[in-house]
């Protein structure tokens, strides 16, 4: 079992990410809002160091000021 942590501005993203994993909806977790990127990050953070088996899906966003960031995490 790995758990699977990232940031996101777009829920869309991760509805699509959840779908094509074969990832049941039921064991999706979003957090947030988170202010900017930088509080998206320390969260995302506190997460790797939690679990030993964490890996991090990045979307290579760039930050759209005016929308917040959301957290995910996820068992794989």
């Amino acid at each position: 079992m790995a758990i699977l942590v990232g940031i996101h501005q777009e829920q869309e993203k991760i509805n699509n990410i959840h779908e094509s994993l074969g990832i049941r909806a039921g064991s999706l977790c979003s957090v947030g809002p988170f202010l900017s990127r930088k509080a998206a990050l320390a969260w995302q953070q506190n997460m790797q160091q939690k679990f030993t088996e964490c890996a991090v899906i990045s979307f290579g966003e760039e930050e759209t000021a005016a929308i917040p960031w959301y957290g995910f995490a996820f068992e794989k």
